[in-house]
């Protein structure tokens, strides 16, 4: 889940005039996008063919068997222990599930049974030091499949640049909160999915973000690789938003650009007390291309065709076993009877089946 990041350093010097064009570049930006409200503020998503609910978190349905998520979600979150870590991925394996993608209420419906997790071997929680979550990225695993309505790609290095030019729409979908009064109690897990619509900045528009909200986060903050600006025009993500992904859609293709979570700035966080407000030029999202992590998407997508060879392997045997499993019949000739067992049992000559 998601924690909002509230520090008070003193302003960085010289930032005076690159804030005031950051907030004109943002202003003309956010002029080019037919603005929809979401997750905090939010729009209804409920249907959607991907957002997947990950145990109060979310997550998002990459193939019919691969559920992509963050690495904090299924690990806990930050100063989780090593062995505490250990034992949430084993729960996972044992007695994890997930629901289909995008429903409302969960009473009654189909459990997924998670099989395996996969995390990120590079992946690096917070530390008192630098309050950014470093390739935060994990795979989950089904036991079975869940019907996929679209196709979905691992957006490339070339088709980010590409959707960073054109200023294409860029969506998340996702099962946090939605505003301050759902956290008393909190409700986490039991609300409809919502959708918030932005756009992708670059590496060094993401620095230009930290330069200008220098007060609300460390002088040693990691800078990831892309931003996604939040705000209550273009919607902002919440505690629970963690897992889902951020990705453009073309068509009834989505390309995944990777999950939030690793790293945010400057949004309320769905908190109502006094600091819980948006920094200069909205808030931000900081995410980590997950076109980098394709050997571990590879090794899923393995595992998965392994288990359904095995599947089918297993179906043929069971349909060869039943297809060679003796039966009996009786026969009859007169007042004579006669069982006979086999395969395709038939009756002696002169003799008729019961």
């Amino acid at each position: 889940m998601i924690r909002h990041l509230h520090y008070s350093f003193g302003m960085r010097n010289g930032t005076r005039i690159l804030f005031t064009s950051l907030i004109i570049i943002f202003g003309l930006i956010l002029n080019t996008f037919s603005l929809a409200h979401s997750v905090e503020f939010g729009q209804d998503a409920t249907g959607d063919p991907n957002v997947i609910e990950v145990e109060g978190s979310s997550g998002f349905l990459y193939s019919d068997r691969i559920v992509f998520t963050a690495a904090h979600v299924v690990m806990g979150v930050d100063g989780t222990t090593l062995e505490e870590s250990n034992k949430r991925i084993a729960y996972w394996e044992q007695e994890g599930f997930v629901y289909s993608p995008g429903i409302g209420n969960r009473a009654g419906q189909k459990r997924y049974r998670v099989k395996k997790v996969l995390v990120n071997p590079t992946y690096m929680p917070r530390s008192e030091s630098d309050r950014t979550r470093k390739n935060d990225f994990a795979i989950l695993i089904l036991q079975e499949s869940i019907p996929m309505k679209n196709q979905v790609v691992v957006a490339s290095e070339s088709d980010i640049a590409a959707f960073i030019k054109d200023k294409n729409p860029v969506y998340m979908v996702g099962y946090g909160l939605q505003n301050p009064s759902q956290r008393t109690p909190p409700q986490f897990g039991t609300l409809s999915p919502r959708k918030m619509t932005s756009y992708l900045v670059s590496h060094e528009e993401l620095k230009d973000y930290y330069m200008n909200n220098s007060q609300r986060v460390m002088p040693n903050q990691t800078i990831l690789d892309y931003g996604v600006p939040n705000s209550e025009k273009l919607g902002s993500v919440c505690d629970g938003d963690s897992g889902a992904g951020f990705f453009v859609e073309k068509g009834s293709t989505r390309y995944y650009l990777g999950p939030v979570g690793g790293q945010q700035a400057g949004i309320p966080n769905c908190q109502s007390a006094s600091w819980a407000t948006f920094g200069i030029g909205g808030g931000m999202s900081g995410i980590t291309a997950t076109y980098k992590f394709l050997t571990l998407i590879k090794e899923a997508e393995s595992l998965v065709a392994d288990d359904k060879q095995k599947e089918v392997k297993k179906a043929e045997e069971a349909k060869i076993a039943a297809a060679l499993k003796k039966t009996t019949i009786t026969c009859l000739k007169g007042k004579l009877v006669k069982k006979v067992t086999a395969v395709r049992p038939v009756c002696p000559k002169g003799y008729k089946k019961k």
